[in-house]
This record gives C-alpha cells, sequence and structure tokens, in this order.
C-alpha cells in the first residue's frame, strides 16, 4: 500500500511540474521580434562593433577612428587635475552648464558666430556633441517629420533620428567629374541644390548639416551656405543642426564659416560643438549647443530629463583650456593656431605618402581624415580572411551579415589582417539606397 501511494505521489509531482513548464513555456518570450520597431533597426552590429575590436585583435595601426593618439596640452591636463581637485566641483553642476563654463563659451563664440550671446539662455552643454545632436532631435522631431542627411554622414545622426520616432531622408555629395590624371579634392565634392529641395517637402523638421565634414574633409564655402539657405527659405518650418566640432581643423587657405552667421539663419540655427576633437579629449564627453533663446531654451529643458547636467569638473577643466588656448602656444600666436599647423603637416605628409604609394586619396580642406578611392587598386580578394571568419566564430568579432560581399568592408579587413593598417568602409556613412556611392572609398 505504501508503495502504491509514493508511486501515487511521484506521478502527481511530475504532472505539476510538467503543467508548469507548460505554462512557462506559453509565456511569450522577449526576443528581436518583441524590440520597439525603432530599436529593431539597430539590432545589427555597426562598423564600429567590428572595426574596433578587429584593429585590436590585429595590433593594427587604427586610422579609421576619430580619436587622437597622443595626450592633450599639458594645460588641459593640468584644469582637469585642479578642477578634479576642488571639492566645490564635486556635485551637479546647473542643467543646462556651469556657470563658468556657458559664460567663457558665451565670450569665445561671440566673434565667430558675429553677434552678442546670453550665456544663461543661449547655451547648452551636453555630454559632448553626441548628445547635443541626440538632445536636439528629441526636442524638436516626432512621428512624422522627416530630417535631411547630407550624405556621406556621421552615422550618429541615424541613431539620433530614428530613436525619436522620425524618417531621415538623404541627399548626397557627389564628386565632380574630372580627368582621370587629376587629383580627387574634397572641394570636388558638391551638394545638387535641385535634389535638395525634392527631398525637402512641408514634413522636413531638420536638415542636419555638417562643416567642415566628417568623412569627406569639405569645408563647406560661405557660397554654398548662402546656396543651402536660399533653398530653406521655402521650407520656414524646417530647422537646422549645423555639427562644427572642426571648427579648428581647415587647412590652406580655408575659413570654417558657421552656418549661424548666413544672412537670417542665426533664428532657425542650433550649432554644435566639443571640447573632444579640439583639446584631444574624446573621452571628456563634453560638448555644447549655442542658438537663439526660443530654440537653446526647449534643449535646456528636455537636457533635466535625460541626463539632467554634464560632468562637473570637466567643465570647469574646459572652460580653463578655452581661457588658455587664446593664450601663445609652442611658438605660435594661440594654441589652435598651432593644432592647425599640426594637423595640416600630418594630413600634407599622409596624403603625399598615400599618393607615392599609387594610391588616390581625397584631398581634405578639413577635419581629420582622408577618404582614398580603392575602386582602381589590383587584385581586391571581395571575401572575408579566414581568420576573420574565425575569430567571427569565437564571438570575438561581431560583423553584420549584410557586409559579407561587400567591396570596401572586406578591403578594410585585409588591411588590418595583412598590412596591419585600420581603414573604416565608407558605404558605412550612406543609407542602404546610396551605399554605391560609397563603397569605392575607404576612410
Amino acid at each position: 500500500m505504501q508503495v502504491i501511494r509514493t508511486c501515487f505521489l511521484w506521478l502527481w509531482e511530475r504532472r505539476s511540474t510538467c503543467r508548469k513548464l507548460s505554462l512557462v513555456s506559453s509565456l511569450p518570450k522577449m526576443n528581436f521580434y518583441n524590440l520597439p520597431q525603432r530599436v529593431q533597426q539597430f539590432q545589427e552590429p555597426s562598423v564600429w562593433l567590428e572595426f574596433s575590436p578587429l584593429s585590436s585583435l590585429c595590433n593594427a595601426i587604427n586610422l579609421g577612428q576619430g580619436f587622437p593618439d597622443w595626450k592633450p596640452p599639458n594645460f588641459v591636463l593640468e584644469a582637469a587635475s585642479k578642477a578634479s581637485s576642488d571639492p566645490s566641483l564635486s556635485q551637479y553642476a546647473r542643467s543646462s552648464g556651469l556657470q563658468s563654463l556657458v559664460s567663457t563659451i558665451s565670450k569665445t563664440y561671440a566673434p565667430l558666430l558675429q553677434r552678442s550671446i546670453d550665456p544663461n539662455k543661449e547655451v547648452c552643454i551636453t555630454v559632448g556633441a553626441s548628445e547635443a545632436i541626440f538632445l536636439a532631435c528629441q526636442t524638436f522631431v516626432e512621428p512624422g517629420d522627416e530630417v535631411i542627411f547630407i550624405e556621406p554622414a556621421f552615422d550618429i545622426y541615424f541613431g539620433a533620428v530614428v530613436y525619436a520616432g522620425a524618417t531621415p531622408r538623404f541627399v548626397s555629395l557627389l564628386m565632380q567629374s574630372k580627368e582621370a590624371t587629376q587629383p580627387l579634392a574634397a572641394s570636388d565634392l558638391r551638394l545638387d541644390y535641385e535634389e535638395l529641395r525634392r527631398v525637402l517637402s512641408e514634413r522636413s523638421r531638420l536638415l542636419i548639416l555638417n562643416t567642415p565634414h566628417n568623412p569627406t574633409g569639405k569645408v563647406f564655402k560661405k557660397e554654398e551656405l548662402e546656396n543651402i539657405a536660399k533653398v530653406l527659405q521655402e521650407f520656414p518650418r524646417c530647422l537646422v543642426l549645423c555639427d562644427e566640432v572642426y571648427q579648428h581643423l581647415v587647412y590652406d587657405d580655408e575659413v570654417h564659416v558657421p552656418m549661424a552667421t548666413i544672412e537670417n539663419m542665426w533664428e532657425r540655427t542650433i550649432s554644435v560643438y566639443s571640447a573632444g576633437k579640439t583639446f584631444s579629449v574624446t573621452g571628456w564627453k563634453i560638448g555644447w549647443a549655442i542658438g537663439p533663446f526660443h530654440l537653446i531654451r526647449p534643449m535646456m529643458l528636455s537636457q533635466q530629463w535625460i541626463v539632467f547636467s554634464t560632468t562637473t569638473p570637466l567643465q570647469q577643466a574646459v572652460a580653463s583650456s578655452l581661457e588658455q588656448a587664446t593664450q601663445p602656444f609652442e611658438s605660435e600666436p594661440t594654441y589652435y593656431a598651432w593644432l592647425r599647423k599640426r594637423y595640416q603637416r600630418k594630413r600634407d605628409y599622409f596624403y603625399q605618402a598615400l599618393i607615392e604609394a599609387g594610391l588616390h586619396p581625397v584631398k581634405p580642406q578639413g577635419s581629420f581624415f582622408i577618404m582614398i578611392d580603392i575602386s582602381e587598386i589590383q587584385g581586391i580578394r571581395n571575401e572575408m580572411p579566414s581568420i576573420v571568419k574565425e575569430w567571427r566564430k569565437q564571438g570575438l568579432l561581431d560583423i553584420d551579415e549584410r557586409t559579407q560581399n561587400a567591396m570596401d568592408y572586406n578591403f578594410c579587413r585585409w588591411q588590418a589582417v595583412e598590412k596591419g593598417v585600420t581603414a573604416i568602409p565608407c558605404s558605412a556613412f550612406y543609407s542602404r539606397q546610396h551605399q554605391h556611392l560609397g563603397s569605392r572609398y575607404v576612410r
């Protein structure tokens, strides 16, 4: 009898367990397809998730990513050390920016923007330029709106726009036809203003402009900006978000012209800047947006619900660095003059080396990237190196399936593996429908 009772209890427990398992298995599982549609678009690995670790695995020289490989100037490091030792700078700063920093920015940028700037109403400090871009999209863009990109474009713009629920629209810079023997130059990249007009509509809410331009190195001339402004007059609802983080990196006789200085554009332009590129401190993530009160004020109010404020001691360090940067530095009249000369020397050296190697670089007017036309290079193997396949199999590399047979991607993979140099495929900076325009270039 005891044996029968024991068997019955065992069967009952097993039935209960199976029933529980059945109930658990019937619960909805959170997987890729349960994610919001805007998030699903970003579930494939980006170009950075592949080429950053690939560069490390190959112990390669990483020439593809936008960070310097030298230490910041001593006056910048000293400013950070002093600020971090000040107990009064250990707590939250004002949400829209530490008073000392916004005041310094207003004085620094008044000559550039050709107007007085109210530090408390027309400047907003952000977590790098990236957050300024995200913040602007969250503040001014909503589902149903369209945002215009000028391609190739820094890929973070796309994420900021899609996460705001808007629809990206694209217009491409096109290289003007030249004789085969003539060198390529970023100045030969032109925007088709009629194409821009066709892309714009009553739904257009934001045009994202970048000058000096990443990845091409193009510096938009005043006449080009005026032509863009002229087209925008027909679309009064469309604001301009102008990314000017490379403002100090312009070469030869080029001059950086802010979009906000073009006639009638101040009232509809948000200008974005960053300490990272200027002072070689990309890890500090201190940026700022400047614009009219009616645009900056909503961004200030949005900021309190996103990050609230930015690192207090580093804001003070940037304020001190901006003050010091206008003083003589290393036999140059200012730090900015020294920075420009240093980068131009590097650009000239690298550009000439590429020419002598028989390659076809696009000579940049600004920023710190050079694009190379690889379309005429003989013997490019349009397949993944076997070691890359193995690293991927081991989970050391995360690769977007759609790029397995992309020529520019595979060229960059082979370069990292065989030559120890990391470049970035330029099709990564284009929308899917225009990736063919970038597939012949690497950055």
